[in-house]
């Protein structure tokens, strides 16, 4: 016991020492416990307040047909504040049945860029003076709703409860980090520059981002957090017009932790002259009608295809809510997948299998160390991903609290890692929908080999439906004919139905690295998965402009060889 008392003991010391340097730091903790004192005598005590900070450096390059658009550096330091009156059993935060009110309105709260400490006190004390009010308000409000309504479906406490962490990275500047502007400027004007001879495209640009945010966290609870995350991103992106107004766009992401792993020039020229070449072909491509029948997913697109369609659903908080259809709420302990499929999540990882992921996180954003969690195993659902809003049978966060510094928290996805254990080969699947097709009387299945998002809706309210928006689609001829490039598909269906006709999974894997938008804003979040067949899926036509496409040909670009 006494080694575990002095290993606590220097671990604090070591933290205060460490921490001694960062006056933003001491400014929001003094500010969390003075205003917490206060409001803790009133006659609707506070109970809870944390403050979160994201001290953002970024840096941004934009290049259009080789030519330099913007370069720009940024900076800003951006605040949300939480109160909470009642207690962890009920609290200000709970759900008010038969009311529209919402709990995730955006608001953006700025804090000084220097460390004044009378600019940022008077910022965290109006802010949170706010919010003790409406909280206030909101609370005795609940306990009326409470009084007049049917018990709710779920009886757990509105708050968990969890163990203080202490954890202090030093600090970075965007001047410390191994990057080069205007050798980036000439790298991505030349990127784009691939674009310009292509008379047939109507944008073809290449973009650039470095993000370093130093994320703050301090609660009432006497938890100090202080966290760097670093990213780098490129993008190439192009579009046309097709003669009957369908807009026709292409894109082509790159993620990296270290700004030496981002591919290299040549890789990145050769993609840009591919992303150009597949585009014209969609641009004269037919365009698909409504398909019901079998399906392969490349990685890339079934990364994609789970985390709108399945990842959504075992966000533990929104299944607490009367407005949420629950489609797993009560499925803990069946089958959901195929027996080979198992869904895991873990934010801890920066790198899995090769890939790295941008949905890392040593910390969520209330505070909690961030868990790996197995929400499938062997196709049996055994989990949820939890933040501190607790559910029935699930009382502690696994940290997945996230949300934009705009917004307040709720459970958000991570990294998700899609595995099987009776990989298929490539030539395995495609064998099993064309068998799959002769057997329904289909003359092909198709092939989703890119998709650009989706969206899917869970609310109760509202047809529990998802819209997966393919980028890049083929036919898969039964008779052998070579696979046909078609345009204008979105994939849609109803996710119960569609996890049903899940049959296998391949022996490859690829990676999704990318933004999801919820209740809680924009997070970053990544899947890696591997190909996938389904047995039947359900298409439709998508929507397209009735604008004819430009009359004047763009200027200083050539014939494209693979023009009609």
């Amino acid at each position: 016991m006494r080694k575990t008392i002095s290993f606590l003991l220097l671990f604090t010391l070591c933290f205060a020492t460490t921490s001694a340097q960062d006056p933003l730091l001491d400014i929001l903790k003094k500010e969390a416990d003075r205003n917490f004192s206060i409001l803790q005598k009133q006659e609707t005590p506070a109970y809870y307040i944390s403050y979160r900070v994201y001290d953002t450096e970024s840096y941004g390059i934009n290049t259009s047909f080789g030519n330099l658009m913007n370069s720009n550096p940024s900076r800003q330091r951006l605040f949300q504040a939480t109160v909470r009156v009642g207690n962890h059993e009920l609290d200000n935060t709970r759900e008010m049945r038969g009311s529209n009110r919402y709990m995730f309105n955006g608001t953006l709260n700025a804090l000084v860029l220097d460390n004044n400490e009378k600019a940022i006190q008077n910022a965290l004390w109006k802010k949170t003076d706010e919010l003790y009010k409406n909280a206030s308000k909101d609370y005795q409000s609940l306990k009326a709703n409470n009084a007049v309504t049917v018990d709710s479906e779920d009886k757990s406490d509105d708050f968990t409860k969890e163990t203080k962490e202490l954890y202090y990275e030093k600090p970075l500047t965007l001047k410390s980090l191994p990057f080069n502007a205007k050798e980036w400027e000439e790298k991505l004007k030349k990127y784009s520059n691939v674009f310009t001879a292509n008379k047939e495209l109507m944008t073809g640009g290449a973009y650039m981002s470095v993000e370093l945010v130093r994320k703050y966290f301090v609660n009432t609870e006497g938890t100090k957090i202080v966290e760097n995350a670093v990213t780098y991103r490129i993008s190439l992106n192009a579009s046309a017009i097709a003669e009957d107004g369908m807009q026709i766009p292409l894109y082509k992401s790159y993620f990296a932790l270290n700004i030496k792993d981002l591919p290299s020039d040549e890789e990145l020229l050769a993609d840009a002259r591919k992303l150009a070449e597949t585009i014209v072909r969609l641009k004269n491509a037919p365009v698909a009608e409504a398909f019901t029948g079998p399906a392969l997913l490349t990685p890339q697109a079934a990364s994609v295809f789970f985390h709108e369609i399945f990842g959504h659903r075992v966000e533990g908080a929104r299944l607490k809510t009367e407005m949420d259809s629950k489609t797993f709420k009560n499925k803990v302990g069946e089958l959901v997948l195929p027996v080979d499929f198992s869904v895991l999540f873990d934010p801890k990882l920066t790198v899995y299998k090769g890939f790295e992921l941008s949905g890392s996180y040593k910390y969520d954003d209330e505070g909690v160390k961030g868990q790996p969690v197995t929400v499938v195993e062997n196709g049996v659902l055994k989990n949820f991903l939890m933040n501190r809003t607790p559910i029935s049978g699930f009382s502690k966060s696994n940290g997945h609290g996230r949300g934009m510094i705009y917004f307040n928290t709720c459970t958000r996805q991570s990294n998700m890692f899609i595995e099987t254990s009776r990989p298929q080969t490539i030539q395995e699947l495609r064998g099993m929908l064309i068998e799959e097709a002769k057997k329904t009387g289909k003359e092909y299945g198709y092939l989703f080999d890119d998709v650009s998002g989706g969206f899917t809706t869970t609310g109760v309210y509202s047809p529990n439906v998802f819209n997966v928006t393919p980028l890049v689609v083929y036919r898969i001829y039964v008779d052998g004919r070579p696979d046909e490039l078609v345009r204008g598909v979105d994939l849609i269906g109803t996710p119960l139905a569609m996890f049903s006709q899940i049959t296998a999974a391949g022996n490859d894997i690829g990676i999704f690295n990318g933004y999801c938008g919820a209740e809680s804003g924009s997070v970053q979040v990544s899947c890696v998965s591997p190909s996938i067949f389904v047995k039947l899926i359900e298409t439709q036509k998508r929507a397209k402009s009735q604008n004819q496409p430009p009359a004047l040909e763009r200027p200083g670009a050539s014939v494209s060889s693979l023009s009609k």
